[in-house]
């Protein structure tokens, strides 16, 4: 185990409450699945692609066959540029990850520095969760992450993505809301080869500045 990770086991148990932890106005959605591709995905894809300056707060929880536990999660986006605050709770501190296209800076919460090459090991570095950044950076708009192949796709009856397999990741998108464009704010993942890995990203606040 690194010794970077400093955030409590015991606070695993908090994963538990994350259901409670969106303060939106959410879409009620049927959870009957579409599998064929709605009419106007086309267009909606390209408009979600569009969405390059926003910022997202809520809660990442992760649980590994390692450690678990939930963090405070601030990400500000814009075009390649990104900051990533990650705020564990009972003051165990926060990491701070700050890069562009073709590399990052993480600070550990003992002050430590580390330069990544590649933007997608930011949270394996991190946190040692093999998840990558540009794929959340897709997913949490409500698109299929564009560096990964797409294997099975369901839409909800809004035509809005609700279950996607990409490269052995299940990711499903819930409570959609927005007023011009409707975003998730509860994802969650998980992978075919790894039963233990549950990962769940709550979404208080959604911002949009394009």
């Amino acid at each position: 185990m690194s010794p970077h990770i400093s955030f409590p086991l015991t606070i695993v148990l908090i994963c538990q409450l994350l259901v409670s932890c969106a303060s939106v106005t959410q879409q009620t959605e049927k959870e009957t699945p579409v599998a064929r591709q709605p009419a106007g995905w086309a267009a909606e894809k390209e408009m979600r692609q569009q969405i390059n300056n926003w910022e997202i707060r809520g809660r990442l929880g992760l649980q590994t066959d390692k450690t678990g536990g939930t963090m405070d999660i601030v990400w500000k986006q814009a075009n390649d540029d990104y900051t990533i605050r990650l705020l564990a709770p009972l003051g165990a501190g926060s990491y701070m990850i700050q890069g562009g296209k073709d590399f990052a800076e993480i600070r550990f919460p003992d002050g430590e520095k580390q330069v990544v090459d590649n933007v997608d090991d930011v949270f394996a570095s991190a946190l040692e969760v093999d998840l990558p950044a540009s794929a959340v950076k897709d997913w949490v708009r409500g698109l299929p992450a564009g560096a990964l192949p797409v294997k099975q796709v369901e839409w909800n009856e809004q035509g809005l993505i609700k279950r996607i397999k990409q490269s052995g990741w299940n990711v499903e998108m819930t409570n959609y809301s927005g007023v011009k464009v409707s975003l998730p704010h509860k994802i969650y993942l998980s992978r075919d080869d790894d039963d233990a890995l549950d990962v769940r990203l709550i979404l208080r606040q959604w911002l949009i500045d394009n």
